[in-house]
């Protein structure tokens, strides 16, 4: 029996270490791993799991960069279908009204299919078409092409503002609810401050919303999710393939810890508090 107790143990290396009836009582075990360890009997009342506060720092600025982008797109893409609705050219009035209906059936494929699979079936093919028709119009002469142009290209910036938006904010949650907000709200703010409308404050809402659905593991969000997942397994705090029966969680706050291929049948969790952790490959949230 070893005493690691009221320790601060970040980064720390125990892997396939045997450590049966330890004590790390009242630890900072934030980003250790026991990856392979025996830690049948161990004590880890109190302790604190998760992502160190360095990587934390780092992974939020990263987030916040992505999420500031993904607002600037929103605002390029209202700007764009804005121009097109008031378009004194009918074609591009008519493109206008395509965008803004086929935007409106991807949000909604996107809630309950997933963002990829939308992006895939819906955007793709209808992005293709219309940057081809603009080329046959255009070099036929039958007009300009623009209308067909500006959809095509009001479409790209949705699926990347999409991807760009969710994935910044899938990141912010995983590390906290309160991460996610501060991003999902600042992503909004800059693109209505760089000159974007409603439409930027709704898309930017969107992208917030789908990608807590990817985070609570709703399917048909796989990439998202994916990144959840690799964020809390890479960086945060690792029993993976450990033994752990009778070990004891009480009191504990388990923040980003990985339980993938763990038999936590015979665990004490005590009141211990879950947040995004990987049990089953899934992210759990008690």
């Amino acid at each position: 029996m070893k005493d690691y107790s009221n320790q601060n143990l970040q980064n720390a290396s125990f892997v396939d270490q045997d450590l049966r009836f330890s004590n790390f009582s009242n630890s900072d075990l934030r980003g250790a791993n026991f990856s392979g360890a025996n830690l049948n009997g161990v004590d880890f009342t109190g302790i604190k799991t998760g992502i160190t506060p360095v990587k934390l720092a780092w992974m939020f600025l990263v987030s916040m960069i992505i999420s500031l982008f993904s607002g600037y797109l929103a605002m390029l893409g209202g700007r764009t279908i804005q121009a097109l609705l008031y378009s004194k050219v009918e074609h591009e009035r008519t493109a206008g009204i395509l965008a803004l209906v086929v935007t409106v059936i991807f949000i909604i494929c996107a809630w309950y299919v997933g963002g990829g699979h939308a992006i895939r079936s819906l955007l793709v093919p209808i992005i293709i078409f219309a940057f081809l028709a603009g080329i046959i119009l255009y070099w036929s002469g039958l007009s300009t092409g623009k209308g067909m142009f500006y959809l095509g290209l009001s479409l790209v910036l949705i699926v990347v503002l999409f991807v760009a938006g969710t994935i910044a904010r899938t990141m912010a949650g995983v590390l906290s609810n309160i991460l996610f907000f501060v991003v999902a709200i600042s992503g909004t703010i800059f693109g209505k401050s760089v000159g974007g409308d409603i439409g930027t404050v709704v898309l930017a809402f969107i992208c917030a919303i789908i990608s807590k659905r990817a985070i609570n593991n709703v399917h048909g969000f796989f990439l998202l999710n994916g990144i959840a997942l690799y964020i809390t397994g890479r960086y945060g705090t690792s029993f993976r393939r450990s033994k752990m029966a009778n070990t004891r969680f009480a009191q504990s706050k388990l923040r980003n810890a990985d339980f993938s291929n763990t038999d936590i049948s015979s665990i004490n969790w005590g009141n211990a508090k879950r947040v995004n952790c990987i049990i089953d490959n899934r992210i759990i949230t008690d």
